[in-house]
């Protein structure tokens, strides 16, 4: 591929990231090493084309050993309860830990 990239290709390659998410999802059962490799390649081809992993996905994989997170097998999930709430989430691969704020409903009187 030349240096310019059309728009198309980008469309083509974030399907292709949302295919190999969908795979990673499925195949994790059976074989977690592969939804490891279908994460990679996703991460792989957002970085030679530059384009975003959409937000949907990127709370499903470790950050710093890319590994699939499947919670209560492959991630640990925890809720701060101080004033900052915070949902903790534990890779158990590598044992990276992290932070995703959320904001509580108020309840209404």
């Amino acid at each position: 591929m030349g240096k310019r990239q059309k728009k198309g290709d980008k469309l083509v390659v974030q399907e292709r990231i949302s295919r190999l998410f969908s795979l990673s999802r499925r195949v994790f059962k059976e074989s977690p090493e592969l939804s490891n490799r279908y994460v990679k390649l996703a991460r792989d081809l957002g970085m030679r084309f530059r384009v975003k992993i959409p937000t949907k996905y990127k709370k499903e994989y470790c950050k710093k050993c890319h590994t699939y997170l499947k919670p209560g097998v492959s991630s640990k999930i925890r809720l701060s309860q101080n004033r900052q709430s915070k949902v903790m989430v534990s890779c158990l691969a590598c044992g990276n830990i992290m932070r995703y704020p959320y904001s509580r409903e108020k309840e209404k009187a």
